[in-house]
């Protein structure tokens, strides 16, 4: 399984970044295009164009202030020129359907694969239906389930599984977004998932992860009143899940 560490340019300085990338030697990262190019850029050339993912960061774009369709349409416009002329092979769909309706996310999706040249990997959400995922695994080689972290609930965890385990009978491979609970990955067959738990437990939880050879522990520091170094934090971290990413690499799909 794929562990991709998102949000690497998180909470470190670029000193401490730079020694994260040379002690982790992380192999697969995720960044979203809403950090900007330079930023999806240099996470790009962290790995090779197999190890990387972009999400679109069509959310975080909508949050800021009141966004139009036409504004979210120049958003795409400037999303598929990163891809073509970086050549990236793994993007995500703008994934904007309980904002805009299913019908502008499949327009959007159309445009974006004429223009790139490639298909995107569609992102399922509970609102779009069973039959839907059904539909996106007999069109797509690799696809992703959203939603994992607020949307759906611990009791629907086994369809999720249900749904992961058909996909792989359609040799589909799944990315599950944000599921990164790994007491519990085992479970499920995705071919890749993605965290920023390893650089947001640092930088607002003060937690510090280690990896025990089988999964990550984590614990809250006590440092007797000292200040704690976040980026030194964040980047221990870091360096703990790119051994967590090789363990789970081995295991295979």
């Amino acid at each position: 399984m794929r562990i991709f560490l998102a949000s690497t340019f998180s909470g470190m300085d670029k000193e401490t970044r730079k020694k994260f990338i040379q002690e982790g030697s992380p192999k697969y990262i995720l960044e979203t295009f809403f950090n900007g190019e330079k930023v999806c850029k240099n996470a790009l050339n962290d790995v090779n164009r197999e190890n990387f993912l972009l999400d679109s960061g069509a959310f975080s774009y909508m949050s800021g202030a009141k966004c139009t369709k036409e504004d979210l349409m120049k958003y795409a416009n400037s999303y598929a020129d990163f891809i073509s002329k970086n050549n990236v092979k793994y993007y995500f769909e703008l994934d904007v359907d309980t904002i805009f309706g299913i019908e502008f996310v499949e327009k959007i999706r159309r445009d974006l694969e004429m223009k790139t040249g490639r298909k995107c990997i569609p992102v399922w959400h509970k609102g779009r239906g069973i039959e839907y995922f059904k539909w996106m695994c007999d069109n797509y080689s690799y696809i992703a389930i959203g939603g994992l972290v607020f949307h759906v609930k611990k009791s629907e965890y086994p369809l999720i599984k249900k749904m992961v385990d058909y996909a792989r009978s359609k040799n589909v491979k799944v990315h599950g977004l944000g599921f990164t609970k790994t007491n519990e990955l085992d479970k499920y067959r995705f071919y890749s998932v993605d965290s920023a738990s390893w650089t947001k437990a640092g930088a607002l939880g003060q937690q510090r992860h280690d990896f025990n050879g089988r999964k990550i522990v984590t614990r809250k520091l006590d440092n007797k009143g000292k200040k704690i170094l976040l980026s030194k934090l964040i980047c221990h971290n870091g360096v703990e899940w790119c051994k967590y990413q090789r363990y789970m690499d081995r295991k295979g799909f």
